[in-house]
């Protein structure tokens, strides 16, 4: 795992970029997910890939794709990055945080694209948003303060709650500055967050589980890490299970049984990204192309599972539902 001031050193120290114009024939676009395929649930990377033919990239005929995946696992993603790299692709996309610092360490003249980035800045990834300068480009999910809006929206939805447990992977880029947003509005709003359970491997979900039992909270965090989305199913299973109101970040994670979710909507995020590659295929340098940031959050809220667990969810909450499901 890269640290941020790892990055940042490595970023700075790399020799002068040069950006060799797009070759005809075939672009082969590199792949760096968490995931083991694709898209497990099919949807996010039909939507890239429908998004590609409107652009008149067809695989097959003029790009082709080779995916790496972590399964999970983060300390994969160095390696995979750099196998990405020996078999010489054109443009890396990246699909997280973890994924896009380990494809910039890996390949310094390569163009990456980020599908859901945290702070490129504060990860080494870019020098601003609008002129990122280096290697980098894509879309970035992290506006300031948004752990801390992701806080506010699980008190307010569970006012009864005093007690917040949350997964997390301190290793994870981001989590340990994110844990401090979300303690602050703890301690404004008079609660408790209580010690990270950790995991970063699916074979320590299941101790992670029994420590958040253990602690005996009122509401639990799920934050939006490479495992978590992996392991989805066994988190939301555990969470009806313990009938433990949880949060989590991405639409799917409602759609999948999870009871509320704030955050974007990824696959708008997956269907934007060939704008970044297409551009990039014709000439234009990653650097000079602006990462874009959302612009509005959502919230997801499924209704069967609160019946489940014997939740109701405040009018305020109801009102902001950008989808209900039954």
């Amino acid at each position: 795992m890269i640290s941020r001031r790892g990055a940042l050193a490595y970023l700075a120290l790399a020799p002068s970029i040069t950006w060799a114009q797009p070759a005809p024939g075939v672009h082969r676009i590199g792949t760096l997910t968490g995931g083991t395929g694709p898209d497990p649930k099919g949807r996010n990377f039909p939507a890239f890939l429908e998004s590609m033919r409107k652009l008149g990239y067809e695989e097959g005929r003029n790009v082709e794709y080779e995916h790496r995946f972590a399964k999970g696992v983060p300390a994969q993603f160095p390696r995979l990055a750099k196998e990405l790299v020996e078999s010489k692709v054109r443009l890396i996309l990246a699909t997280g945080s973890t994924e896009a610092v380990a494809a910039a360490k890996a390949a310094a003249t390569i163009p990456i694209v980020g599908v859901h980035v945290g702070d490129p800045v504060e990860l080494g990834l870019a020098k601003t948003l609008a002129r990122p300068g280096r290697n980098f480009t894509g879309m970035a999910i992290r506006v300031p303060g948004y752990p801390a809006k992701q806080m506010e929206l699980l008190v307010e939805a569970f006012p009864k709650a005093r007690r917040f447990a949350i997964l997390g992977n301190p290793a994870q880029p981001n989590f340990l500055d994110d844990r401090k947003l979300m303690e602050g509005v703890a301690r404004k709003k008079g609660v408790s967050l209580l010690p990270t359970s950790e995991a970063s491997r699916p074979e320590e979900l299941d101790a992670a589980f029994q420590r958040v039992i253990d602690q005996q909270p009122d509401a639990l965090m799920v934050p939006s890490l490479a495992l978590f989305l992996l392991q989805r199913d066994r988190i939301i299973a555990f969470a009806e299970k313990a009938k433990l109101p949880a949060l989590y970040t991405w639409p799917e994670d409602v759609e999948s049984g999870g009871l509320i979710a704030y955050g974007v909507d990824v696959r708008a995020l997956w269907a934007r990204a060939p704008v970044f590659i297409d551009k990039i295929l014709k000439g234009a340098k990653p650097g000079d192309i602006p990462i874009e940031q959302p612009t509005r959050y959502g919230v997801w809220l499924n209704m069967k599972a609160a019946r489940t667990i014997g939740v109701k969810f405040p009018p305020t909450i109801l009102a902001r539902g950008e989808a209900l499901v039954e």
